[in-house]
């Protein structure tokens, strides 16, 4: 019986060094644009190292806690390798620094949200309203005051007249110009919104990868084995920013009239919940990731 153990125990040793080896591969192709990002900016091994063991310390204490039990620091140390010096000093730097706040962004999404589907705002067809700054019931002033909790109206309309979603008409009447917050390329902003992004995704993959939960959230994609005519490309982007954004705007509606009826009940528990769209292609690397 011990021989058979010792064989069942080699067995699940292989195949956890084998998961791991594939987990691992499977890292390095994740990380092979996220590194591009780093070097294009200027970020260097040495403030990525130290950035990625914040992140494990900071996983290790609050997801691999044992039931019951107060997270350690020398567990810690035994879960992520770090020594119990560096997880000591990560920590006291994780208490005194709050992490980065996203919530500028949700809130220029929402007021965006909110002037293109709420009926305060909206006029014939549902289409926005033009909005005088601050006169009336239905002012800029107000859609802010609604949907960003307690940024200014003045900064909230700077930083859309800054990523073109809104246009000065004359009278200083405000034209919703998009539905969408979509930052410029080099923004610190769209940075933001890259990592979220990227953790949204990851998270699902990680639900859909636990083997004690059963079913998943649905995560698809679709791709060309052999490929398309370079020629196509442009195409296929169009045909994707159109069908995408109508299928976002569908769901959208749907999220929005759930999340009003949430909001008058307030002892209902509420979870955040949301969809990616993207579209991936290998015509933007200078090579083939193998």
């Amino acid at each position: 019986m011990a021989a058979v153990l010792a064989i069942e125990d080699l067995f699940y040793f292989r195949m956890s060094e084998s998961v791991k080896e594939t987990l691992l591969s499977a890292f390095r192709q994740l990380m092979r644009p996220l590194v591009r990002i780093l070097l294009r900016h200027g970020v260097s091994y040495g403030e990525y190292a130290d950035t990625a063991k914040t992140v494990f310390v900071e996983v290790a204490k609050k997801d691999f806690q044992l039931p019951g039990k107060k997270q350690t620091q020398s567990r810690i140390a035994i879960i992520t390798g770090l020594t119990r010096k560096e997880v000591g000093r990560i920590s006291d730097l994780l208490d005194n620094k709050a992490s980065p706040s996203t919530s500028n962004l949700n809130r220029v999404g929402r007021v965006l949200a909110g002037w293109h589907q709420d009926p305060s705002f909206t006029g014939p067809y549902g289409l926005p309203l033009e909005l005088d700054f601050d006169k009336g019931d239905s002012s800029f002033t107000t859609l802010v005051r609604r949907y960003s909790g307690d940024m200014p109206a003045r900064a909230m309309l700077e930083e859309l007249k800054r990523v073109d979603a809104v246009k000065i008409l004359a009278g200083q009447k405000i034209r919703a110009l998009t539905r969408s917050y979509i930052p410029a390329q080099v923004d610190t902003a769209h940075i933001q919104f890259m990592g979220v992004a990227i953790r949204d995704l990851a998270e699902t993959l990680d639900f859909n990868l636990d083997q004690e939960i059963e079913g998943g959230y649905f995560e698809r994609r679709v791709w060309t084995p052999t490929g398309i005519a370079q020629r196509d490309m442009p195409q296929f982007d169009s045909l994707v920013t159109e069908k995408g954004q109508q299928f976002l705007e569908l769901l959208d509606n749907w999220l929005t009239t759930k999340e009003t009826e949430a909001e008058e009940t307030p002892e209902t528990k509420k979870v955040k919940v949301g969809v990616g769209v993207y579209l991936f292609s290998d015509a933007n690397r200078s090579f083939r990731e193998d």
